[in-house]
């Protein structure tokens, strides 16, 4: 014998199944957000390393740029040996510069794409750009874009 109702309450059927999936649509935008968060989260943490970098080698420079006072002031009277512009490979620096030579060589190996300058003005100031192309997802088939670090120190 089937049982009475109470007066009141209505049978529910299939709304349970309803409120899953759409609960389920909710959860699964919510989790598509979440890694797209944690994508790009990964590409700045990667840039701002090789921020970090292109600052470290900077200082580098500056201080094996002290310690070699005479060449890195020689650029005053003539071309010195410290001088090398943004686009020269690392073959053209020279052999009487092996301080240089290995600096660059960092440069590119720490920085994708990166290229570097030092120029000396005629009172001892000293700027240092160091270029490399930042890896971060541009969308589309445009190029990464080209990042710069200019730092500027007195010898």
């Amino acid at each position: 014998m089937p049982r009475p109702r109470a007066a009141g309450r209505r049978r529910q059927a299939g709304i349970t199944l309803i409120e899953l999936l759409v609960s389920l649509l909710i959860f699964s935008f919510g989790m598509l957000g979440l890694a797209g968060l944690h994508i790009r989260t990964l590409a700045y943490s990667q840039s701002s390393l090789f921020r970090s970098q292109a600052t470290a080698l900077a200082d580098d420079v500056l201080d094996r740029m002290r310690a070699d006072r005479t060449n890195a002031r020689d650029v005053l009277t003539g071309p010195g040996t410290w001088v090398t512009d943004i686009d020269q490979g690392f073959e053209d620096i020279g052999s009487n510069n092996t301080d240089l030579a290995d600096w660059k060589q960092s440069v590119g190996a720490l920085l994708p794409g990166g290229k570097a300058s030092i120029a000396v003005a005629g009172d001892g100031l000293v700027t240092v750009t160091i270029a490399w192309r930042d890896t971060k997802d541009t969308g589309g088939d445009t190029p990464d874009p080209l990042q710069s670090f200019v730092t500027v120190s007195r010898l």
